[in-house]
């Protein structure tokens, strides 16, 4: 009896479970007009009528952040900038490398048609040619173009249809329809000539040809970024011999740059990074991770000759300096002290350290003695003199030449927090001792 009740509550709780579930089936299942007045397809129309509003409502158009590709970026982003009319019409412009009939890198415009396709969901549809947007969706060959067809005829992997994801009066967020590149457009807020110079200026700011790498850190872990000036660049172990990484596409933009898309790194999120208020580094959206300049590094391995402000220079270092002075006065007719830097000479048997260049008449000749340049810690070098190791253009002098040399780089000899003018570019530093008693700065 008591196994049969067992049996008979078991298949009730049976039956119970199915009717649950099915009940529950039974509740997703809704009709759209169970939460929405409207059906999708008439939300989807009046979604496009706002879009299209708000396309054309922009007095000074949109710039468009264009990304290319699948996966690893294979080119950089692009800064591409439209403007819409209700007729149909759109113009483009860009001054990309990709622009044809000679005209890469120079300012184009160029107006073709583009449609509102209003289906499950909006896409922005530019299906005639367009020479700023349709070299990028062409199928040919980049290097190439228009000769050579390449093979599977994806081209650079560009879309000309975009899927729109999100969009507000000043912001809209796209998808490549194909390739699925993420595609950003903002209302531009200056003259599109403007917003390139603005752009192009703030690239060679915190990207010259003289910033090779950058530290990514969160004040925590810090690994290496590479090839930012390129628009294209990596995070990295080490700027030498790295791990292989995959590339990350970016768009240069009037405070910084801005990433296809967002990433994290140790849990903390980041897709865009504008200039620091003190011009120091670079910062994420909510200022946990930096990108800042590995100008230390580059301080303490140049060889590019910077050269030492006398009127700067601590009462020490100057009095020595007028020593070496009086010391190439006395050791020929003619001589003297021209001035004093750090880099490295260009003589047969070159050295790199403290390198000096003096008169005889209206000549002038340049010598050095090495020095050892260390990093101990972020901002700061160690500079260790080698008295004995001078080049032969040196060592032509006499001893009492030779001597005050060494004399003054007996007191160089210290441990030295440096402060770059410009974190970016490193034209001016100062100098200052650890206990704070030396003082001077290297001027390009």
């Amino acid at each position: 009896m008591y196994i049969d009740m067992k049996k008979n509550i078991l298949f009730l709780r049976a039956i119970l479970s199915v009717m649950v579930v099915f009940s529950l089936i039974g509740c997703t299942n809704f009709e759209e007009d169970d939460l929405f007045t409207e059906s999708a397809a008439l939300r989807t129309v009046k979604n496009g009528d706002r879009l299209q509003e708000i396309l054309v409502a922009a007095p000074q158009g949109w710039v468009v952040q264009y990304h290319v590709g699948i996966f690893s970026a294979l080119f950089e982003g692009f800064n591409l900038f439209a403007k819409f009319e209700n007729n149909g019409k759109v113009t483009f412009a860009g001054n990309h490398r990709f622009l044809r009939d000679g005209n890469a890198n120079t300012y184009t415009e160029h107006s073709s048609l583009y449609e509102m396709i209003r289906e499950e969901g909006l896409v922005l549809a530019f299906n005639t040619w367009n020479d700023v947007l349709t070299p990028f969706v062409d199928p040919v060959a980049h290097w190439a173009a228009p000769d050579i067809l390449i093979s599977d005829g994806a081209g650079m992997q560009g879309d000309q249809n975009w899927v729109v994801l999100s969009f507000n009066d000043n912001e809209i967020i796209l998808r490549g329809e194909r390739y699925g590149a993420e595609i950003r457009m903002i209302k531009a807020d200056r003259a599109w000539a403007t917003y390139i110079a603005d752009t192009e200026t703030m690239r060679n700011t915190i990207a010259s040809e003289e910033v090779p790498s950058y530290y990514f850190t969160d004040g925590r872990d810090t690994l290496y970024l590479t090839g930012l000036r390129d628009g294209r660049y990596r995070i990295c172990d080490r700027v030498v011999n790295p791990l292989s990484f995959d590339s990350i596409s970016c768009c240069f933009t009037p405070t910084g740059f801005r990433n296809e898309h967002k990433d994290e790194f140790f849990g903390h999120s980041y897709q865009e990074f504008t200039l620091s208020d003190d011009k120091t580094c670079l910062v994420n959206e909510d200022g946990t991770i930096k990108v800042i300049a590995t100008w230390d590094r580059m301080l303490a391995t140049s060889t590019q000759i910077m050269w030492m402000d006398t009127l700067t220079m601590s009462n020490d270092l100057k009095t020595l300096y007028y020593q070496l002075d009086d010391a190439f006065k006395a050791s020929g007719k003619n001589n003297s002290l021209s001035r004093i830097g750090i880099g490295e000479t260009t003589n047969a048997n070159k050295v790199t350290g403290l390198v000096i260049e003096w008169k005889v008449g209206r000549s002038k000749s340049v010598g050095g003695m090495a020095l050892t340049r260390l990093t101990p810690n972020f901002g700061q070098v160690k500079i260790v003199s080698q008295p004995d190791n001078m080049d032969n253009k040196l060592l032509e002098k006499d001893a009492t030449v030779l001597d005050a040399v060494r004399a003054f780089g007996a007191v160089l000899d210290d441990t030295y927090d440096m402060t770059p003018e410009n974190y970016f570019n490193l034209s001016t530093t100062v100098f200052v001792s650890a206990d704070g008693t030396k003082t001077f700065k290297l001027v390009k």
